[in-house]
């Protein structure tokens, strides 16, 4: 039988999961759930999942398969449980799931973290895609920020029941920290994800909006409030603190805690919005450094975790449904979601026992929901997000070694060309994803050292040199690694801008081939910021079979970047590149 879950979750996740399970396994398996011999004839049942509970729901589905259970006159069903981050399963099923390239089976059910995703599908493709207008819960969690114990202590001292105007004083206050007596901490730094992909950021964009019409006399959010430049000065000095924006806050947070684990005496970020759920996972995962959740008196986002069942679905498939969402509604799985940091569905605004524990909530504390903006509201909120998001300064570095002439993938007859053929449309694909007043620049190496294409500069006045150049790129020579990166950092670092978010991105087939001794530690040594106190990151990409995955990823994470891959299957660098540049 193949295994309910397949998606590989963050480490914690999965850790914190089977840590329950080891304390309290009871929820999960129950009386009831004894092995039930297999059947073949099982009525199959794909559930994509929001990433921070597919692991949970993974695990409830192999014991619902085991129960032996039956519907509709002696049925029984076999469910298979797979993560997707809310925002890249709405873009598949609005453009068709077989087109996607997820790489993942087309489900029949979907919960997303929230339902504002199912707003940002057409009104009239939703018809084709979601089976029925009413969609239930299976738990819920609120957008909270998260904030180092600490930090939240100073915080609260000056703002004991905190808006978003209040983290927007301390975004934009000259001396960061200083404001509030702790100069040590330097700028206010905020982590937050992207409105396009995440729950968590789609949240954040929401609430900030929010609270600037509310702060302009508005009665909430409303095209005239999203067209308002006090309104919009609000979101942008929030959105200015931002250090990155992430594609998925689960990732993000297993980055929080192997920083954690360096116990340096400045947190990695000061704040982070993201679901109290998974804030709820992190301290459970035994950080030297718990978070305080800061629910925003000014309004927040109740995420409601819908069972949706999608049109795709056959009578027997909606049948199947009904009853795996009767099962997940059951006493001993509601009690595995509130151990896992989830609320009730029913009482979404009162923390749980399990939550006022672990997060410290206060007794009676409840959460103040901004009503779900309309679809159309959702959509503009996006669109207005875009104008007030922090600009980026990114050089993006690439490998034009000879191997780089190699077919992008030799077993595969689909895919035709060489590795730089497929990464010249990638590259220029992810610069649409910046804006104009966006600021990049480009640099190729193979050996001897580097070659600079195009210096860095504003997007809107450079993009079609940047194109010229990538079209024209050719491939020759060996791999000039360590040398190229270093100085690039040594020109970022040189002139970073304060207001921008500042960034490497370098992409390489191959392992450094000058071999210099010590090249590496030098390198690594020169990039570190708690070595230099000069942050500069570096996304790394290792592209083939003969990249050096172990040195892009010291390089990442020696940075405080993140490193990627397209090793396996060369053909998916475009979805890569997307990944690494919805970082800016």
């Amino acid at each position: 039988m193949s295994n309910p879950r397949t998606r590989v979750n963050t480490p914690l996740i999965i850790a914190v999961v089977a840590g329950l399970l080891a304390i309290g396994g009871i929820y999960l398996l129950t009386g009831d759930d004894k092995p039930a011999a297999a059947r073949k004839d099982c009525v199959p049942l794909e559930m994509s999942t929001s990433t921070e509970k597919d692991e949970l729901i993974g695990r409830m589905a192999e014991r619902y398969n085991a129960a032996g259970r039956e519907f509709g006159g002696g049925k029984c069903a076999r469910v298979t449980v797979h993560g997707l981050t809310s925002g890249t399963a709405m873009a598949a099923l609005r453009t068709g799931w077989a087109g996607a390239e997820t790489g993942l089976p087309e489900p029949q059910v979907w919960s997303p973290s929230t339902s504002l995703w199912l707003s940002r599908i057409p009104a009239t493709r939703r018809l084709e895609v979601v089976a029925t207008g009413t969609h239930r819960s299976i738990m819920s969690s609120p957008l909270v920020v998260a904030m180092p114990e600490e930090m939240a202590a100073v915080f609260l001292a000056k703002h004991p029941d905190p808006g978003w105007d209040d983290l927007l004083a301390l975004a934009t206050a000259p001396g960061g920290w200083a404001s509030l007596g702790k100069p040590e901490w330097g700028k206010f730094s905020l982590g937050r994800d992207h409105p396009e992909l995440s729950s968590s950021g789609l949240g954040a964009s929401i609430a900030t909006f929010h609270a600037g019409s509310i702060a302009n006399n508005y009665p909430g959010i409303t095209p005239k409030s999203l067209a308002d430049g006090e309104v919009v000065k609000f979101v942008h000095g929030v959105e200015s603190s931002v250090e990155r924006y992430s594609k998925d806050a689960a990732e993000f947070v297993d980055t929080l805690l192997a920083e954690d684990k360096k116990n340096l005496p400045v947190p990695f970020v000061s704040a982070i919005v993201m679901q109290e759920q998974l804030a709820y996972t992190y301290n459970r995962g035994g950080p030297n450094r718990k978070f305080k959740t800061i629910t925003p008196t000014d309004g927040t986002l109740q995420f409601d975790h819908p069972f949706v069942v999608l049109a795709s679905a056959t009578p027997d498939q909606r049948a199947a449904a009904d009853d795996f969402y009767a099962y997940l509604s059951e006493g001993d799985r509601q009690l595995g979601f509130r151990e896992a940091g989830f609320r009730d569905w029913a009482n979404p605004s009162a923390p749980t026992e399990q939550l006022r524990t672990t997060l410290s909530i206060p007794n009676g504390q409840l959460v103040s929901a901004i009503p779900a903006p309309a679809p159309d509201l959702v959509e503009a909120i996006v669109k207005a997000w875009n104008g007030t998001r922090r600009d980026a300064r990114v050089l993006l570095v690439l490998d034009v070694s000879g191997s780089m002439n190699e077919p992008a993938a030799e077993n595969d007859p689909q895919v035709r060309g060489s590795k730089l053929d497929l990464v010249k449309p990638a590259a220029k694909r992810a610069l649409d994803l910046l804006s104009a007043d966006d600021e990049v620049g480009l640099w190729t190496f193979s050996s001897p050292g580097y070659t600079e294409h195009v210096p860095v500069g504003r997007l809107g006045d450079n993009k079609a040199a940047l194109g010229a150049a990538i079209d024209g790129l050719t491939a020759t020579g060996a791999t000039d690694l360590y040398a190229t990166v270093g100085a690039a950092y040594t020109k970022m670092a040189a002139q970073p801008d304060p207001e921008r978010i500042n960034a490497i991105v370098v992409l390489s087939d191959g392992a450094d081939s000058t071999k210099v001794a010590g090249a590496r530690e030098a390198l690594l040594a020169k990039i570190n910021p708690e070595l230099t106190e000069t942050k500069m990151p570096i996304f790394t990409i290792s592209y083939g079979q003969k990249s050096d995955l172990e040195t892009m990823g010291m390089i990442a994470a020696t940075s405080k970047a993140l490193s990627y891959d397209a090793v396996k299957d060369p053909k998916n660098i475009d979805e890569v590149f997307v990944s690494v540049f919805h970082n800016f």
